[in-house]
C-alpha cells in the first residue's frame, strides 16, 4: 500500500482525541467528536493504549451548540416519522432541525407563556414548517399525503396532526432546555 498516503490518513484521523476543551479543536481534520460524553473519553483512552504517541497529535473540529441541537432535532423528527409510518425523507431532517431550534427559542422566551399557549405556539411552528416543506418538496405527495385526512390544506397539513404537535412541541422544548444546559456546563 501507499505508506505515506496511509500515514497522512492516520494523521488526519488521529485528530480525534487531543486537547483539553469540551470540543477538541484543530484546523485540518474531518473527524468530529464531542469529547465530554464519558463513552467518548473511554474510546479515546482505548485508542491511546493501542496507537500510543500518534494519538497525542489528535484534535477535532469544534461543533457549535446550535449545530448539535439542529442535528438532535432533525434526528428526532426523522425518528418520529420512522416510528409512526416506517419511512422518512431527508427534508424531514432539515425541517426537524429547524423546528427544534425555533421551539427552543420559543421555550426560553421571557416572560414565559402558559404551558398550553406554548404548546399551541409550538404546534403552529411545526405545522408552518411542515407546510413550507410540503410546498417545496412534496408537490407530488411522495413524502407524505394528508389529502384523505379531515380538515387538510392541500394535503400538506391537517388539523389532527397539528393537534398532535402540541404535546410533541412541549416535549421538544423541554429536551432543548435540557440539552442546552448540558452543552453549557460541559
Amino acid at each position: 500500500g501507499d505508506r505515506p498516503g496511509m500515514n497522512r490518513v492516520l494523521y488526519q484521523l488521529s485528530y480525534a482525541a487531543m486537547g483539553g476543551h469540551k470540543f477538541r479543536t484543530c484546523r485540518n481534520s474531518f473527524v468530529i467528536i464531542y469529547t465530554s460524553f464519558p463513552f467518548v473519553k473511554k474510546i479515546i483512552r482505548i485508542f491511546r493504549k493501542f496507537l500510543g504517541i500518534l494519538v497525542q497529535e489528535v484534535g477535532c473540529v469544534k461543533l457549535k451548540k446550535p449545530a448539535i441541537l439542529f442535528c438532535v432535532g432533525g434526528l428526532a423528527y426523522v425518528g418520529l416519522e420512522l416510528l409512526w409510518r416506517g419511512r422518512s425523507h431527508v427534508s424531514m431532517f432539515l425541517t426537524g432541525g429547524s423546528c427544534f431550534l425555533l421551539l427552543g427559542k420559543l421555550g426560553k422566551q421571557k416572560p414565559r407563556l402558559p404551558l398550553l399557549a406554548r404548546g399551541c405556539m409550538g404546534a403552529l411552528v411545526i405545522t408552518s414548517a411542515e407546510l413550507l416543506a410540503g410546498l417545496l418538496v412534496n408537490r407530488s405527495y411522495t413524502v407524505w399525503d394528508y389529502r384523505q385526512e379531515p380538515l387538510n390544506f392541500y394535503g400538506q397539513i391537517c388539523l389532527p396532526f397539528s393537534l398532535l404537535w402540541i404535546p410533541v412541541s412541549l416535549g421538544a422544548m423541554y429536551l432543548y432546555g435540557l440539552l442546552s444546559r448540558i452543552l453549557e456546563t460541559d
